[in-house]
């Protein structure tokens, strides 16, 4: 607790913060358990808000005539099943005595439960990253490992939105 007196020590305050406590909408996980039909039915809302979302966009990322989702559109789907992704670990990748890249481990957690888990890296080798600053290929590294391990958990829902389940900051012509 945080007391504050006046100058003469005559009064003392209390000004210690309050807690409030916010309401929570828990719903039952239509992810991994439940009535197959009741996940269907979820996942065809899913995808039909991703739809929307991506068909909304000004610049989609269209490769061969086949629309890709970015990690940003993953993390959304993440969301509509209550999942989170974070990043467990990033490395450097050395050629030589030289950073050439990172590789880096992401989680998806759903309920504190680690239900997906996916490496990735960004190297100098590749073509678009060849001239890139250091942070910018150690940050492509944790995007691509996020984007992998929401992709292991949701592919499912967005192939059902008509759309490649390859995450797009791991195609070759995206950056």
């Amino acid at each position: 607790s945080i007391l504050i007196t006046d100058d003469n020590f005559r009064e003392v305050i209390d000004i210690t913060p309050k807690e409030e406590k916010l309401p929570v909408r828990i719903e039952k996980n239509l992810v991994l358990q439940g009535n197959p039909a009741e996940q269907v039915e979820f996942a065809r809302k899913a995808s039909k808000a991703l739809v929307d979302v991506i068909e909304s966009k000004t610049k989609k990322v269209i490769i061969g005539g086949e629309t890709y989702v970015e990690f940003e559109d993953w993390m959304m789907i993440g969301r509509f099943y209550g999942a989170s992704v974070g990043v467990e670990w990033t490395k450097p990748v050395m050629k030589g005595d030289k950073v050439w890249g990172y590789e880096a481990r992401a989680n998806v957690l759903m309920n504190g439960q680690i239900v997906s888990s996916a490496e990735a890296m960004c190297t100098r080798d590749e073509r678009n990253w060849a001239q890139r600053d250091e942070f910018m290929i150690r940050s492509m590294s944790q995007t691509r490992a996020s984007a992998k391990a929401l992709r292991n958990v949701f592919a499912w829902v967005v192939t059902m939105a008509g759309y490649r389940p390859t995450p797009a900051e791991e195609m070759d012509s995206f950056s």
